[in-house]
């Protein structure tokens, strides 16, 4: 039976807060199999350490698949996780954050009710935790609060969201180059979907939970001054613009 849902998880050397990441993984899984999804897991190790590698398979779920790669870059290991997922959806968590329990269901019932296969299913709310407790309200694409100019400037969501694989495969993730300044792979595939039409959209009554950690990809990727590669919305000349009052460039 081809699943409705692959569930992915990312690992590099997270070591023990993997732990509570795969027990979240595994019971959003659980709770959507309970829903009655077909769901696979897929576990990716980037060049993780003993550690990571031997909590992985420890608390792997039921069935579930381990992938161990060698790139040393999260976008490329979540492209070679969707070549290998057959679900109908795909699903990613980082291997530091938490799932709702619900998430995975209430964000296929969302798509499934839709009616589409051009969105992008958004948890309502991050938390932030570990040394600090903040959360930040997401912003539906159609919400009035949502402004295309301003996601030029700055990201409006992560990659820990659920699609069709269908959108994955026609929009894979841009490598790190953090030495010649290029990182920000998800903020750069938010706007490469966004400009071919793709909507994102916030599943209402969810949160995730992420972990700030002091030196994460991100931190260095801000302490490099990287930004992402020119794309369909770098020039105000893009189509997407046409609707807009405002210079061209």
């Amino acid at each position: 039976m081809t699943p409705t849902i692959s569930a992915i998880v990312t690992g590099h050397r997270e070591r023990r807060l993997s732990i509570p990441t795969l027990r979240s993984f595994g019971n959003a899984i659980a709770d959507a199999q309970a829903q009655g999804y077909t769901v696979e897991a897929i576990l990716c190790l980037d060049r993780p350490d003993t550690l990571t590698e031997e909590i992985f398979h420890r608390f792997a779920p039921p069935k579930a698949r381990i992938l161990t790669m060698d790139h040393g870059d999260q976008g490329k290991v979540r492209n070679d996780a969707v070549v290998a997922a057959t679900g109908q959806f795909v699903a990613f968590l980082d291997g530091d954050d938490l799932w709702q329990k619900s998430w995975l269901h209430r964000a296929a019932d969302f798509l499934i009710a839709s009616g589409r296969d051009d969105y992008v299913a958004h948890p309502a709310y991050n938390y932030f935790f570990e040394g600090q407790a903040t959360t930040f309200r997401q912003i539906d694409q159609d919400s009035p609060d949502f402004d295309i100019d301003l996601l030029r400037m700055r990201n409006y969501w992560d990659a820990l969201s659920m699609a069709p694989r269908s959108i994955h495969e026609r929009f894979p993730y841009a490598h790190r180059d953090i030495p010649n300044g290029w990182a920000l792979e998800d903020w750069q595939w938010n706007e490469e979907t966004i400009a071919a039409g793709i909507r994102h959209k916030i599943v209402p009554d969810t949160v995730l939970f992420k972990r700030r950690q002091k030196e994460s990809q991100h931190s260095r990727a801000a302490k490099s001054k990287a930004t992402h590669r020119r794309n369909g919305m770098t020039s105000y000349s893009a189509p997407i613009f046409a609707a807009f009052d405002g210079p061209t460039v």
